[in-house]
């Protein structure tokens, strides 16, 4: 298999975004961590938020300067929008759209308002994307000791003929390219990335160590060794896997782990499972889950409200709080 172009320091131009004016909207993990690392490659850029918000002082003991989501749009070459997906919509028609002019840049880390058609941007601008593949905090960290972490950029609509230099500039400018980013679109990142959150990340993952917990508690073993097993090893086999593949973690581990975990793994994540994965993947696509969460969202997250409080009695959470506080305070 032959890999598409990764995009390194080398292949990206700073000079292309430092004489232009950058607004980011939103100082939540994203929004503060791209902020501050866009500020340390000396670049010119603002913070756009509600007079009222909370972030707001945060933002200025930062260094940063502080505005009116209004005036950021005025003002404003390249406009980065990194608030909730579920917002977006709303902060753009009343307080982005109507102050775009020709030639302004809309970027997004992101792409989900786009590929679902929430915002419908003005033919006149650029809308790019660039997604960092982690966390604000992981990319704020990663900057501050030298390092990166990867990313995606896209081009979703080019008015000025240098959409993806500039969307290549702004990755380097907050740390992207010191790893690699790789071209995608706003449909493949939108549609993968929401699958691997809900199939890994915060579903499959967390679901099936809680699931694993119980069957242990259930065999009447104690919790605390079931929850060293379940829960904390997990980093251990994530870092051998993440550094050097999963050839490398089978070198690291016994034997005996080694054909244990392939032929249970293998009954486990069964085809029942993968059916239920490509059950995801297609209401990902159809657009069934959007409208799913648009609903959630618009009726005030009854739903959500409802399976958090849920969470909150699994019975490996409390254990966690409190082995993870006695374990950092021996440390």
């Amino acid at each position: 298999m032959q890999l598409p172009k990764i995009y390194k320091d080398k292949d990206a131009d700073l000079n292309l975004i430092k004489n232009k004016s950058i607004g980011i909207i939103g100082y939540g993990n994203q929004g503060r961590a791209q902020a501050l690392n866009l500020l340390d490659s000396g670049m010119n850029v603002s913070i756009g938020l509600r007079k009222e918000s909370s972030s707001w002082k945060m933002a200025v003991d930062s260094g940063l300067n502080c505005t009116p989501v209004n005036d950021i749009v005025k003002n404003c070459d390249i406009i980065s929008l990194l608030i909730p997906d579920q917002v977006m919509k709303e902060v753009y028609s009343e307080n982005i759209e109507p102050h775009l002019t020709e030639g302004k840049t809309l970027l997004f880390s992101h792409g989900y308002n786009i590929h679902y058609n929430l915002i419908q941007p003005p033919k006149f601008i650029n809308v790019v994307m660039a997604a960092p593949s982690g966390a604000g905090s992981e990319l704020r960290k990663q900057f501050k000791i030298g390092k990166g972490i990867p990313g995606l950029i896209a081009v979703h609509q080019d008015y000025t003929g240098d959409s993806f230099d500039i969307a290549l500039s702004y990755s380097k400018a907050i740390g992207l390219t010191r790893m690699g980013v790789f071209e995608s679109t706003f449909k493949e990142e939108t549609e993968t990335d929401l699958f691997g959150e809900q199939i890994i990340l915060t579903g499959g993952i967390p679901k099936l160590i809680q699931s694993a917990y119980k069957v242990l508690l259930e065999a009447n073993y104690n919790p605390i060794t079931a929850w060293f097993v379940c829960y904390y090893e997990l980093k251990t086999i994530v870092d051998l896997f993440h550094s050097k593949g999963f050839e490398f973690m089978n070198q690291a581990i016994s034997d005996t782990a080694e054909f244990g975990g392939i032929t249970r793994g293998n009954r486990i994540i069964n085809e029942n499972v993968r059916n239920e994965m490509r059950l995801a993947l297609e209401e990902i696509q159809s657009g069934k889950f959007h409208k799913e969460w648009m609903n959630e969202y618009e009726s005030g997250y009854p739903q959500l409200k409802n399976m958090r409080e849920q969470e909150k009695q699994i019975p490996i959470e409390e254990i966690s709080k409190q082995l993870l506080k006695a374990l950092c305070e021996n440390k």
